[in-house]
C-alpha cells in the first residue's frame, strides 16, 4: 500500500486495468503457447517450457524488484511479444478452421 498512497482514486482504478489487461495477455500468450507444445509427441519440449517459465518468473520478480524500470520494460517487451505471437495464433486457427470448414462441405453425410 505504501507505493500507491499519492494515487487517487482514478489512478488506481488505471493502474488496477492496466495490471488486468497484461494479466490477460500473459496468461493468454501463455495458454497459447503451452496448447501448442502439449500437442507435440515427445516430453522434452513441455519439460523445457515449464523450466523456461520457472526461470522467467523467478528473473522478472528479482529484475522487478532490484531494479523496478528494467522489469517494468522487459514486461512491457514481453507482453509486446504475447500479443504479436497471439495475432499469428489467430490467423493460423481461422486458417485451420476455414481448412475444416471446407472439408465439411464437401462430404455427403
Amino acid at each position: 500500500y505504501q507505493a500507491t498512497v499519492g494515487l487517487s482514486p482514478a489512478e488506481h482504478l488505471g493502474v488496477t486495468l492496466a495490471g488486468g489487461a497484461i494479466a490477460l495477455a500473459a496468461h493468454g500468450g501463455k495458454t497459447a503457447v503451452r496448447a501448442a507444445v502439449t500437442a507435440s509427441p515427445e516430453p522434452f519440449s513441455n519439460m523445457t517450457l515449464s523450466m523456461a517459465e520457472d526461470v522467467l518468473a523467478i528473473f522478472l520478480t528479482w529484475m522487478s524488484t532490484r531494479h523496478p524500470y528494467v522489469g517494468a520494460f522487459l514486461v512491457a517487451a514481453f507482453v509486446l511479444a504475447i500479443i504479436v505471437m497471439m495475432r499469428f495464433v489467430v490467423k493460423a486457427l481461422r486458417r485451420l478452421l476455414q481448412g475444416a470448414e471446407h472439408e465439411l462441405e464437401s462430404r455427403d453425410f
